[in-house]
């Protein structure tokens, strides 16, 4: 039976639940950024695939459902290279299935296809390139080729990938370092390379502004990342399914020559990579997923674990991973609160709408609006009128570039922006943006001032309004 016959199943489920669920509460904050951006070949936050395939998005429709496809399709496509995992290691069809149902309704999965960011493509390349090298080390060497072509294809969407490809050098060092002679392990780094040079060169090239928006998320959230590392991880993958991808990354370590010993060094390496550089807690859910789908395939863990208990835990699973990940409860306390503290996408969905109308009230017609974070400015443009999409700048990491305004009155709104309120001949104050009680850190408190007349004309004043951090 093909692989995509035996997750059908589950492929078909997940998307039809993130269908259902797509329009529920508004667009992340991310998603408002993507929308507000031109087309170009790069950004200085991030490469440019999720935001060509959010461009096109919006220019086929303005649902938010059309917006999401693209995330949602590449979580059906993780639930059929997840069943691909216990197929490769010899499981039979009801194992592949229950790595394709188990990997479809778990927490992160479910977070990536519900929001469309860099993360949704992204776990998905991670998924198969950690596939193509587990079946180069059982003697398909021309999977490497392949590993390669996709690595070099995922950094237009995520540069995280070169350490996920660092990651994996260093672990077959360890383990299958015969497989690093190979031609095709040479054709796949040389694919890899030419690939992904364009983007690598161009952060190059410009001072690698990806490391200073990385460096304001450390700042900012670097400790708490390092405490809830672990903790996050064991969330991401699903509490109750613990035992399974313990078992997909210590089992196959216990024995030379097993398949799959190369996860357990790149999954460390890749936690390690995380704790040096913690911006996101999320960055080993790549090797940890693969994981779960091997976990699967072990004899120990069926034999413990019967037919009736392995469906059990998967349902149970589902069903929590659900609730914390999808917007089924009501957008307001206590579920908001608590949901939000575990799963911080959800706040991130909401308010958007209220926000650009309280700001395109206080809005002057022929003036200018300088935002300081970049998802308000995309609130703005998204959600306010036609003059108001046309008024809005920001200095937040690649809207600068879309700036000076074109005129010297403006509404600064957000505390980074009134904060430059010296560079203007003269200000007044203009109230605040109403947030809700549950929202992002930034939001708590968003002043807006009306400044006329910068200091020196917009070309002195507008570099110091670019800002670059996650």
């Amino acid at each position: 039976m093909s692989p995509l016959r035996v997750a059908a199943a589950p492929a078909l489920a997940v998307t039809v639940v993130l269908l259902l669920v797509s329009t529920r509460y508004g667009l992340h904050w991310d998603e408002l950024y993507f929308r507000m951006l031109p087309l170009r070949w790069w950004y200085e936050d991030q490469p440019p695939l999720t935001v060509w395939l959010s461009w096109l998005a919006a220019r086929i429709s303005d649902d938010i459902w059309v917006q999401r496809l693209p995330a949602i399709a590449a979580a059906a496509a993780g639930a059929v290279v997840a069943g691909m995992f216990p197929r490769a290691l010899g499981a039979g069809p009801e194992i592949q299935r229950l790595a394709a149902w188990s990997h479809a309704f778990t927490v992160y999965p479910l977070i990536m296809g519900h929001i469309f960011t860099t993360s949704a493509i992204d776990l998905l390349a991670w998924q198969v390139i950690v596939l193509l090298v587990l079946r180069a080390t059982q003697g398909h060497h021309r999977a490497l080729v392949w590993a390669g072509l996709v690595a070099g294809l995922a950094c237009w969407n995520k540069l995280l990938v070169v350490a996920l490809v660092g990651a994996i050098f260093v672990a077959l060092l360890l383990t299958d370092r015969w497989l690093l002679r190979t031609w095709e392990a040479w054709a796949g780094a040389a694919l890899f390379l030419a690939l992904g040079a364009p983007q690598l060169l161009a952060q190059l090239l410009n001072g690698l502004p990806m490391t200073e928006v990385s460096s304001g998320l450390v700042e900012r959230q670097g400790t708490t990342v390092r405490l809830l590392l672990l903790p996050t991880i064991a969330l991401f993958a699903g509490p109750p399914l613990l035992r399974v991808w313990l078992t997909g990354l210590i089992g196959p370590w216990r024995a030379a020559g097993r398949p799959g010993r190369f996860l357990l060094p790149v999954a460390l390496l890749i936690v390690g990579f995380t704790w040096v550089s913690p911006s996101q807690p999320h960055y080993p859910m790549g090797a940890v997923l693969p994981a779960l789908a091997m976990g699967w395939a072990s004899p120990h863990l069926l034999a413990a674990w019967g037919h009736r208990k392995r469906w059990g835990i998967v349902a149970a699973n589902s069903a929590i991973a659900c609730l914390l990940c999808l917007p089924l409860l009501p957008a307001s306390d206590p579920w908001l609160s608590a949901v939000s503290r575990v799963n911080p996408t959800i706040r991130e969905q909401l308010g958007w709408e209220d926000y650009a109308r309280q700001i395109s009230e206080e809005r002057t017609g022929g003036e200018g609006v300088v935002v300081d974070t970049y998802a308000l400015a995309g609130a703005l443009h998204h959600h306010g009128t036609p003059a108001d999409a046309a008024a809005v700048y920001s200095g937040h990491n690649a809207l600068w570039r879309l700036g000076p305004p074109s005129t010297e009155r403006v509404l600064l709104v957000g505390g980074d922006a009134v904060n430059k309120a010296d560079l203007f001949e003269k200000c007044a104050p203009a109230g605040e943006v109403v947030t809700r009680a549950v929202t992002h850190p930034q939001l708590e408190s968003v002043p807006m001032l009306r400044c006329t007349g910068p200091v020196g004309g917009w070309d002195s004043v507008w570099p110091e309004f670019r800002r670059l951090s996650g």
